[in-house]
């Protein structure tokens, strides 16, 4: 089978060859050490190196890098998706930030004033944010931004600059036949204090944002047809490991109505929906597999406690797993062994009758190895093939 076979069959709750092996992110640095040059694919340095190409005037060769680079990591290891993005649009120079310091860039909405500062710390990879007007201003920047989004719910989204697609599409001319097609767009509560105070105060305002990003999610799932993808990795990360940062009814009052409408449109287009968030999301679970109705889960934090055999047990006949060997201690400290030790656990409790996606528990970041990455693909590789026996 080829790799877009694998997961297709997956997805169609069957037992393909092997289990599909791959991840939704795969780091820069990373890919550097295993293509033997710098390359970009992702992650806190990628997003720096976009602006600071960008700058330049370099974004052809942007694109033209990380088509090659992401086509070529993900042949050379066999991986089974990949999961591609947009790039900056050919007008990219209306868009882009300040550099305000070394690493420092400010980030405006000319619409509404309010702004974001953020940061790239070289040694830890991460491309993080320093200040927002949220931070600054609280309801009064919330309250603007709600106003602009509200202003814009009565407009057509419409995708007149395809040149965002352009990396998208070569991957797809390149590999769209060989290997599945994986993008991400959800909605969710954003994890700052003034969103979630407002689910109290200004539920009216809560209501309104969704209903926006609810509007760009179904309009992203439409394009994204159009253009080749296999499936959707979206949701949103609403959990910490010791559990949902908000009130289980709070998802069931705002999100799992709209959720329900994204998943109408995702299935006419025959693209199923995987909700991926990190964290302890167990409270949830009964909102997002039964009631919502969702095709699978992903990422699957073992680090929050998350049991791939647990979910399995629950809800192995409902939904495609898609996880969840351990990144923030395994695949960073661990040894050969353990690696593989892991790998085996993760398909001996989920990869029988198929539905199971073997991938990190969240992305191979920044602190990751890459000689542990390699030993994940061929664990996966070498206790993954069907049927499972163990």
């Amino acid at each position: 089978m080829s790799g877009k076979e694998r997961v297709i069959t997956t997805l169609n709750f069957k037992e393909p060859d092997y289990v599909p092996v791959s991840d939704q992110l795969i780091v820069s640095k990373v890919a550097s050490e295993i293509l033997g040059r710098y390359a970009y694919t992702g992650g806190g340095e990628f997003a720096k190196d976009v602006i600071e190409l960008l700058y330049k005037g370099e974004r052809d060769f942007l694109v033209e890098r990380y088509v090659e680079d992401m086509v070529e990591l993900h042949t050379k290891l066999g991986l089974d998706f990949i999961r591609v993005a947009t790039v900056p649009s050919k007008d990219y120079k209306e868009t882009l930030p300040e550099k305000i310091g070394e690493n420092l860039y400010r980030f405006e909405n000319r619409e509404t004033g309010n702004y974001s500062i953020m940061k790239f710390s070289p040694s830890s990879g991460e491309f993080f944010t320093v200040e927002t007007s949220f931070d600054k201003e609280g309801m009064d920047a919330l309250e603007r931004e709600i106003k602009y989004r509200e202003k814009k719910l009565g407009e057509e989204i419409k995708f007149e600059d395809q040149s965002i697609f352009e990396g998208w599409d070569k991957i797809v001319e390149r590999v769209g036949d060989e290997i599945a097609i994986a993008f991400s767009t959800g909605i969710g509560i954003p994890m700052k204090a003034v969103y979630l105070e407002a689910t109290i105060t200004h539920p009216e305002w809560i209501e309104i944002y969704l209903e926006s990003e609810t509007k760009q999610a179904i309009a992203n799932i439409e394009e994204g047809a159009k253009h080749g993808a296999d499936f959707i990795l979206g949701g949103s990360d609403l959990a910490t490991s010791t559990g949902p940062i908000y009130n289980p009814e709070i998802f069931r009052k705002y999100l799992a109505p709209r959720y329900k409408r994204i998943l109408e449109v995702a299935h006419k287009h025959g693209l199923p929906y995987i909700f991926r968030s990190d964290g302890n999301t167990r409270p949830l679970w009964k909102i997002l597999f039964e009631e919502v109705g969702f095709d699978g889960y992903g990422e699957i934090d073992a680090s929050a406690g998350i049991d791939l055999g647990e979910l399995r047990e629950k809800y192995g006949n409902k939904i495609v797993l898609v996880g969840n060997v351990d990144c923030a201690k395994t695949l960073v400290y661990g040894t050969k062994e353990e690696i593989e030790k892991e790998v085996k656990d993760c398909i001996r409790k989920a990869a029988k009758g198929g539905r199971y996606i073997l991938t990190s528990s969240n992305s191979i970041h920044y602190n990751v190895p890459a000689k542990n990455f390699l030993y994940m693909v061929e664990a996966a590789r070498k206790f993954g093939k069907y049927p499972i026996s163990f």
